[in-house]
């Protein structure tokens, strides 16, 4: 199997009724190739093609941590949308069922471990911080030549340097309950749709009470605050386009650029403009 499927990535598309759960499920495939070599603890491989790229439903023998210093890449694993940026890697351990894809000219980086050397309670996909140091470390690892001995070390820092994200979120949870699905993929599929929640809950036959209690027990988060990150993620793959920080806002529904800024700080944890540099 390889890593990289290189057809011209579809339209996002979500179909509801099976993808969570598909996507939750882990699965271990004896075939499967496996990166690390005895007795090392890790290892970087580093993609740049030119083209967008997909990848179809796999999994790992191995943890993985995919990440990159330039552009975006978008995961759906454990039942959510991820969004990868640089400065935040995303953790798949082993076994993780996930697909994905990245725009052009993305830069994209998997880092394999060893599940049997790893040490860290992190078993579900989560989101890691990735210190400028850390990223280099990892990329002179890749090219560097010195002792087993030095290399295992230096891995060992590595992996020392590597902390959970606080208060910052690449995914976006996918509620199963079948009477969200409308909603959940028109949001989606226009983050800007500005309709209140009454409005909403009309529309699906619901009581805004109804509507606001599912929401919260499918995805421990309210309506408002699910639909943000929707937004965000959005504003996420424009910037990488090249838009202004003003078109962007007014493209995923915020009526003043101060109020997307203030949002985008909240939720990615640095302003459009700090990131901009490296999408």
């Amino acid at each position: 199997m390889t890593l990289l499927d290189l057809r011209p990535p579809a339209a996002p598309t979500l179909r509801m009724d099976d993808a969570p759960a598909r996507l939750s499920r882990q699965r271990e495939d004896p075939d499967a190739q496996r990166y690390v070599a005895a007795p090392y603890l890790l290892t970087t491989s580093v993609h740049r093609p030119a083209e967008a790229v997909t990848w179809t439903p796999h999994s790992h023998p191995e943890h993985e941590l995919l990440w990159t210093d330039r552009g975006v890449v978008t995961m759906l694993a454990d039942g959510k949308q991820w969004t990868v940026t640089p400065g935040v890697g995303l953790w798949l351990p082993a076994g993780t069922l996930h697909e994905g894809s990245s725009r052009e000219d993305t830069e994209v980086r998997t880092t394999y471990f060893d599940p049997g050397l790893w040490q860290k309670s992190w078993e579900r996909p989560v989101a890691v911080r990735l210190q400028p140091a850390a990223r280099e470390l990892l990329l002179y690892l890749k090219r560097a030549t010195m002792s087993v001995e030095q290399r295992v070390r230096a891995q060992q820092v590595c992996v020392d340097m590597l902390e959970l994200t606080e208060g910052v979120r690449l995914d976006i949870p996918l509620p199963e309950d079948p009477r969200l699905a409308l909603l959940v993929e028109m949001i989606l599929s226009d983050p800007a749709d500005d309709r209140s929640l009454e409005q909403w809950a009309s529309m699906l036959n619901m009581t805004s009470r109804t509507l606001t209690r599912t929401f919260s027990a499918e995805v421990a988060m309210s309506f408002a605050q699910w639909r943000r990150l929707v937004r965000m993620r959005a504003a996420l793959g424009q910037l990488s386009d090249g838009r202004t920080v003003k078109s962007v806002a007014r493209r995923v529904g915020y009526s003043t650029t101060s109020a997307f800024v203030t949002a985008f700080r909240k939720t990615v944890g640095c302003t459009p403009g700090e990131l901009s540099g490296r999408l």
